[in-house]
């Protein structure tokens, strides 16, 4: 490693270092894993524990609202796919219909 592979590695970490433990920002920064493992750790960390589970609640409810979301354009989209094929099948039955009175 090079003096300027440590400035960046260097800055990076001060990076990380800037944001206040256990606040929003700290907590969107944390892994998946991470969070497990504090959870998994339990109740004798304290507001880390409290901080990782509401976090993972928090995710896991933004990852069911985009499932919802997505759920929600494909029922809009079979919805008009149907509209449009019994449209067809009502013009065919109207076309039939006419031919067949304008031929008796």
């Amino acid at each position: 490693m090079d003096i300027d592979e440590t400035i960046v590695a260097d800055g990076a970490s001060a990076a990380r270092a800037i944001t206040e433990p256990y606040s929003a920002e700290w907590w969107q920064e944390r892994s998946t894993t991470e969070l497990r493992d504090i959870i998994k750790r339990g109740f004798s960390l304290g507001p880390a524990y409290d901080g990782a589970v509401v976090e993972t609640e928090r995710r896991a409810r933004e990852a069911l609202r985009r499932i919802r979301d997505d759920n929600a354009v494909v029922e809009q989209r079979k919805a008009r796919l149907r509209l449009a094929l019994l449209a067809g099948v009502l013009a065919i039955i109207v076309t039939i219909g006419l031919a067949d009175w304008l031929t008796s």
